[in-house]
């Protein structure tokens, strides 16, 4: 069940975050981190052969030979570096970005295709903050972080190799602090990654905060609660503070253990090498040798803290990255869902359907629903607050899965049909309207493949015609965020809009019509009822309130408690006793009323 997808499913992929990562999205990139790699091992070769060049001159000083050569070599070398160093950073970072880039887009489509029961389940700041700081962190471990990897473990290799050829017992000696404080460190990395995880979670709770915040800045200030939210957010605030200070407490205390061990490797150096080169075991050369290598060997290991924290906030990120990629897209179909003819309006068959949503299965929404819309024909669906009308549609739609069997669509069960290719037969336009921060002419089309007359069509039959004239730039208004700039009834509209620019073979309209004024929905209720003579014959469903939008329906459905108490067109209905008679004389006789409830 993807309610509970991200607490589940895990399995070997989110332990082992890394791999996966190498193998599906860094291996196409192999070549460019094999160059990278060479480059880095190049610009290590390089800098511990410096040294070796050092040492030469310095003997040759301190025996009167000319020391042009070497001098020479160095400047070429250190010039050599800084090319060669820019190399590998450029072949091992740029494919990061790309990685990002694919990440990102690959976790985008996945979102998108799960069902609202998962969106009900989990907190939108908290997949906002997965896919924005998260990536943000893979992008430093596959950079940055793959970069000190391979940087570190050839320093580590060629400089060891090179202050052994000087002299194997300073070698061990001078090592043996740095050991010592890399050892020490790995007691701070194995509570980075815990830490990590949860600062990164605390990170996701305070952008579902703010998110929400912002959305209800309007009740927020209505209600003077502005004091009690930055209270709330004070107190998330503050957890991610706590962790983080944690973080930085391990940090500060394990880290520069590697610092403390390279210093006192330095003094070791001194103490145990000078009384070398007095003995003639070394040579002052020699010994400076070892001093430079020394000096390149400790930076790279300086580093390897803070890169096992780069790991570790890169890995957590990854788990958290993969466990929403992992969440199961609920398809009962699988991969080989039935394709049904498009073209024209389906029949449909509803039987004994029963259902819950998932996060109350004990409080069932319909209860042995049986129903028959036949093909091409207007349907209205009419019945009280919770009586299942939105629930029916959302099912229609598969937003939810039905129970197999329970629903039928020209003979075949609607679960065994492909999923995108039913949805792309529909139009649905729901109860509570959204509108996306952009001009209404986008709305209107939200796929980009209507022409200018097309979406002037749908709005002529939406009713927006008139309203396009006040409005400043007309079809090129920006409607503002969830459209605040328009009204509740325009806000309708423009989705009505938006349906009838898809087009379909199965039309959802679900209460779209309770904002606007009696006018208005008469011009509605007549073009929606006319979209049944066109040419296509689409399926039309209307779940409303107002009886009067039902009046033209070809059949219409009256659900109670999440049955079907009765059906028939509106005048057999209003004659016998039931429901919609007792609500056709309330809404007649008291319309105020009626507004009130719609």
């Amino acid at each position: 069940m993807a309610a509970s997808g991200i607490d589940i499913r895990a399995g070997a992929a989110a332990r082992a975050p890394i791999p996966r990562l190498l193998r599906d999205y860094a291996w196409r990139h192999r070549w460019s981190y094999l160059a990278g790699a060479f480059f880095l091992w190049l610009t290590n070769y390089i800098s511990v052969s410096i040294p070796g060049q050092i040492g030469h001159a310095i003997d040759a000083l301190r025996g009167a030979q000319p020391l042009g050569r070497y001098v020479v070599a160095i400047a070429a070398m250190g010039v050599a570096v800084i090319v060669v160093r820019s190399l590998s950073r450029i072949l091992i970072f740029n494919p990061g970005r790309d990685v990002e880039y694919h990440l990102r887009k690959d976790l985008f489509g996945h979102l998108l295709r799960l069902q609202p029961s998962f969106y009900a389940a989990h907190k939108r700041g908290d997949l906002v903050s997965r896919a924005s700081n998260d990536i943000s962190w893979v992008r430093t471990l596959v950079g940055y972080g793959g970069l000190q990897v391979v940087n570190v473990t050839i320093a580590v290799a060629l400089t060891g190799w090179k202050m052994i050829a000087l002299s194997p017992r300073l070698t061990g000696l001078v090592l043996l602090p740095i050991l010592i404080g890399a050892v020490a460190v790995q007691w701070g990395i194995h509570s980075l990654f815990a830490l990590s995880r949860r600062n990164q979670e605390e990170l996701g709770e305070i952008s579902e905060h703010v998110l929400g915040s912002l959305q209800g800045v309007g009740a927020i200030q209505g209600f003077a609660a502005e004091e009690a939210f930055i209270a709330r957010f004070e107190e998330r605030n503050h957890d991610w503070l706590r962790t983080g200070m944690q973080l930085a407490l391990i940090r500060s205390i394990a880290l520069p253990l590697l610092v403390l061990g390279g210093g006192v490797s330095m003094v070791v150096l001194i103490t145990v090498g000078g009384p070398m080169v007095l003995t003639g075991s070394l040579t002052v050369g020699e010994l400076a040798a070892f001093t430079a290598l020394l000096a390149v060997f400790l930076p790279p290991l300086r580093s390897l803290g803070w890169m096992m924290s780069v790991i570790q906030r890169g890995r957590a990120a990854l788990e958290r990255i993969f466990e929403l990629m992992d969440t199961p897209v609920e398809r009962p179909e699988g991969g080989t869902g039935r394709v049904l003819e498009a073209g024209s309006g389906p029949a449909i068959e509803v039987r004994g359907l029963d259902f819950a949503y998932p996060d109350e299965p004990q409080r069932p929404v319909l209860a042995g629903l049986s129903a028959t819309i036949p093909a091409g024909a207007v349907v209205g669906i009419f019945g009280r607050t919770g009586s299942g009308k939105s629930t029916l549609l959302r099912l229609l739609a598969r937003l939810y899965n039905p129970p197999p069997g329970s629903i039928l669509v020209d003979g075949a069960d609607l679960t065994a049909l492909d999923l995108d290719s039913w949805r792309r037969r529909l139009a649905v336009v729901p109860q509570r309207p959204f509108l996306f921060s952009d001009t209404i002419a986008a709305n209107v089309d939200l796929e980009e493949a209507s022409d200018a007359a097309g979406i002037g069509e749908a709005v002529r039959m939406a009713a927006l015609e008139a309203d396009l004239a006040s409005l400043p730039a007309q079809l090129e208004t920006v409607v503002g965020e969830r459209g605040i700039m328009l009204s509740g009834g325009q806000r309708q509209r423009v989705a009505l809009a938006r349906g009838l620019c898809r087009g379909g073979d199965l039309l959802i309209l679900d209460d779209v019509l309770s904002a606007v004024d009696h006018e208005t929905e008469a011009k509605l209720v007549e073009t929606i009822a006319g979209l049944a003579h066109g040419p296509r014959r689409p399926t039309v469903l209307i779940a409303s309130h107002r009886l009067s939008a039902l009046r033209h329906c070809d059949l219409v459905l009256v659900l109670d408690g999440g049955r079907l108490v009765d059906s028939g067109h509106h005048r057999e209905l209003v004659e016998r006793p039931g429901l919609y008679r007792e609500t056709w004389l309330l809404q007649s006789q008291r319309p105020a009323v009626s507004e009130l409830a719609s």
